[in-house]
Order: C-alpha cells, then sequence, then structure tokens
C-alpha cells in the first residue's frame, strides 16, 4: 500500500490533535457546527488510540530515511527526535536472528514496499534492543518515493523470552533424543550380548554332545581334548562378557582397544575349534592355509571375536555339506580372508551388509540370528586401525577379508619412520573340523 501526497495531507490533518488545525488543513468553506466539532474530536481520539495500540510510537520518515514527525515513545527509552536518522538496524527474526542474505532497514525503507511487523535490532541507549515495524510508503504525485509512515514497537522482553523458550524446548529435544538414544544403546547391548553369547555355548554344547555320544568310553584322549576346548571356550565367554560390558559402560565401542603382538595363525585355530561343533552339524569342513612368521598388532579378545562370529556366519549361511576356507598373508597389513561355498549376496544385498539388525532376508528362514554380528566386527576393527572388506558371487559363495597392521611393520615403521614392506613365505597346512 502506498499513500500519495492529496491522501496524504488530509490524513495529516486528521491526526493533528487541535480541531482548529483539522479545519485549517481541510479548508476555510466548512461550517463548524457543534455536531461537527464534536466528531472532528472523537475521530481525532479514534485515531490516537489506534496510533498507541498499534505501537509505542508512530513516525514518519523522508527519502533520506529521517525523521520528520514523531508521537509517543517506549516506556523508559528516550523518544526518537524529528531529524535524526532513523537506525539502520540489521533485520532479524523473531529469534533474533539475522536473515540469510542480511538486509538492514535502511534498505529496506529504500525498496519502497509496505513493511509488516519487521524486527530490527538496533542499540538504544547503550543496549541492544528489538524493534518491531509496520508502514507504508508516501509517495510523491509523480510516483517518487517521498518517505515512510508507520508504528513501532520494542519488542526486546517477547524476543528475548522467545530465544529463552526456544533454547529450553532445544535442551528438552536434545535430553530426549539422549535419553532414546541411550535407550537403544541398552537394547543394542542386549541383543550383543545374546549374539556374542550364542556362538561359544553353541561350541560347548556341540563338544558335551560329543562326549556324550563318544563310540570308545575309552578313548580318554579325546575326551581331555573336548574337555579342555570347553574350557577355552568358557575363557572366551568370560572375555566377552568383559568387552560387552565396557561396551555397556561406554556406550560404544571404545575409539581404541589396547593392542598388543598377537600370533593370529594360534588365535584362527583356536576360533576353529570353537565352532568345530557347529560344522560338524552340517558337514562343513574348515581349512587354514598360511602361517605368518609375524605377529599381528591387535587385541586378542577382539580379533578372536571377530574370526568366531566369520566363522560361524561362514557355517550358517553355508550349503549343508560345503567347506570354509581360511587363508592369511602378509605384507605390511596381515590379511585374513574367510570364504564359504554358500549361495553368495547381490550387490544390493552387499550395500545392506554392515547395518545393524539387518538379515538380508534370513530372518524369514530357520537360521538364528538378529543381524548384529557383522555390524560388531567392523567396529572392532575399526578401533584396533584394521578394516573388513567383503566380495560376493551368486551361487559362488562369500569371501570376508580382514585387514589388521602387522606388529613388526609398525614397530620398523615407528622407529624409522618409513613402511617396511615385509616377504612371507606361506606354508600350505589343511585343518578339517572334527
Amino acid at each position: 500500500m502506498c499513500i500519495k501526497v492529496d491522501q496524504d495531507e488530509a490524513l495529516r490533518a486528521a491526526n493533528r490533535p487541535r480541531v482548529v488545525d483539522t479545519a485549517h488543513a481541510i479548508g476555510v468553506g466548512v461550517e463548524w457546527t457543534p455536531a461537527r466539532m464534536q466528531e472532528t474530536l472523537l475521530l481525532t481520539q479514534r485515531l490516537e488510540d489506534v496510533a498507541r495500540a498499534s505501537g509505542d510510537w508512530s513516525w514518519e520518515t523522508d527519502a533520506r530515511h529521517r525523521y520528520t514527525w514523531v508521537h509517543g515513545g517506549a516506556p523508559g527509552l528516550r523518544p526518537p527526535a524529528v531529524g535524526e536518522l532513523i537506525p539502520a538496524g540489521r533485520v532479524v527474526s523473531w529469534l533474533g536472528e539475522p536473515e540469510c542474505p542480511p538486509r538492514d532497514l535502511h534498505a529496506v525503507l529504500g525498496s519502497g514496499e509496505p513493511i509488516v511487523r519487521l524486527v530490527t535490532e538496533e542499540p538504544l541507549e547503550g543496549e541492544r534492543r528489538y524493534v518491531s515495524r509496520s508502514a507504508v510508503a508516501l509517495l510523491n504525485a509523480d510516483g517518487s518515493l517521498r518517505g515512510y509512515r508507520g508504528s513501532a514497537r520494542d519488542v526486546t522482553q517477547s524476543i528475548e523470552a522467545k530465544i529463552a523458550l526456544w533454547r529450553r524446548d532445544e535442551a528438552l529435544s536434545a535430553a530426549k533424543e539422549q535419553a532414546e538414544a541411550s535407550s537403544r544403546a541398552k537394547s543394542v547391548l542386549v541383543s550383543q550380548v545374546g549374539h556374542e553369547l550364542r556362538t561359544p555355548l553353541n561350541a560347548i554344547v556341540g563338544l558335551t554332545q560329543l562326549i556324550q555320544s563318544r563310540n570308545s568310553p575309552t578313548d580318554t584322549a579325546a575326551v581331555e581334548r573336548w574337555i579342555a576346548q570347553i574350557a577355552r571356550t568358557g575363557w572366551h565367554m568370560v572375555d566377552v562378557l568383559d568387552m560387552l560390558m565396557e561396551l555397556g559402560r561406554a556406550g560404544a565401542v571404545p575409539a581404541s582397544l589396547k593392542r598388543e603382538p598377537v600370533d593370529i595363525v594360534s588365535l584362527i585355530r583356536e576360533a576353529m575349534h570353537m565352532v568345530e561343533g557347529q560344522a560338524r552339524t552340517r558337514a562343513i569342513v574348515i581349512g587354514l592355509h598360511g602361517e605368518t612368521l609375524l605377529p599381528t598388532l591387535g587385541n586378542r579378545g577382539a580379533i578372536c571375536q571377530v574370526v568366531v562370529n566369520l566363522l560361524s556366519n561362514a557355517i550358517k549361511y553355508n550349503r549343508a555339506g560345503g567347506s570354509v576356507h581360511v587363508g592369511v598373508t602378509q605384507e605390511d597389513t596381515t590379511r585374513i580372508a574367510i570364504a564359504d561355498t554358500g549361495p553368495g549376496l547381490s550387490r544390493e544385498q552387499v550395500a545392506r551388509l554392515f547395518r545393524p539388525f539387518e538379515r538380508l532376508g534370513a530372518e524369514a528362514s530357520a537360521v538364528q540370528g538378529h543381524g548384529l554380528g557383522l555390524a560388531i566386527c567392523k567396529e572392532l576393527l575399526g578401533s584396533m586401525d584394521g578394516s573388513i572388506e567383503v566380495r560376493s558371487v551368486l551361487g559362488q559363495g562369500t569371501t570376508f577379508t580382514v585387514s589388521l597392521p602387522a606388529a613388526a611393520f609398525c614397530d620398523t615403521a615407528a622407529a624409522s619412520g618409513t613402511g617396511h614392506h615385509l616377504a612371507v613365505h606361506a606354508a600350505g597346512a589343511r585343518m578339517s573340523a572334527r
């Protein structure tokens, strides 16, 4: 809305408090009867009431943004004076946030467009204040901008209250999200405990069944070997429980697990013994190829947990009577490749593989699980500066490859500041699950 000069003069006259000024502005030829004077006084009073209701002060400016008329003022603050430049405060939202891209009041007034409840941040008497303005443009007879007329209100308390309320809501929302995340983490931890204890428990039950079903009651050597394996599996369960309890206290896998040199081939053989009963049940043969001459740097319990998980998956998702091949190679890193002869995975399935609780449709099968094993493996390996990769061909099987730093390479690099590739001679050694 814009007001031209002829309309402007009439409104200016209507806003003047004295009747004689109003009569002079309207014209000498007006007959001033008591009823007309009363009507004019009532109109003046109404306009003043509307002006007070619409803002703390009313104002006009010229085309150079200087006050040409001011009526009223904000409580406790000095009212603007005629001739002063209207503040070029930056335009902000009702939460006190600057517009993007930024604008100031002078730029807005220069546009000639009406403004409605436009909030600006500006200094008033040494304090940061927020002012809301509504105004219409005043035009000369030729259509050029002559200035603005409008009302203004000090909304500092309202803006600061909105900011405080918004911050409180943000804090409550963040606390709610944190509580929900903590609840989800506890649920995940419960699932992790069940998932990570199932495999060693299956090993213990399987070995116990072997003892119970042995053909020769006098075969004490086999019984003693199986009992020893039950003891080792039990200690592995203790390690897993300790690790899961630590995860529960921290809420996530520690950023860095304690690491030491590990005999990786010995560890793999131990893990293979743990899944021996599971492999025997499905008539699956597990073979190991490769002997490293140098230790691997990592956390023994975490590496064992990763290998047991991968071997258990290679058995569960294999075909009956199939095989699992474990290969170990070493250069600057130790690489453990676990290949099965299962149905393989599509590209889309591989992309979803490491998501928590993702079972790729196996939840509809008789294969038990929660879809957490691979996600846990990835986190554990990441905490040891390791990684895991997967390669799969539909109908031919899947290979998971774990990479971990070689201890000797890390020591050499730390001492010399350069990498050192170590030659490894892999001797073939095949081990069948018994």
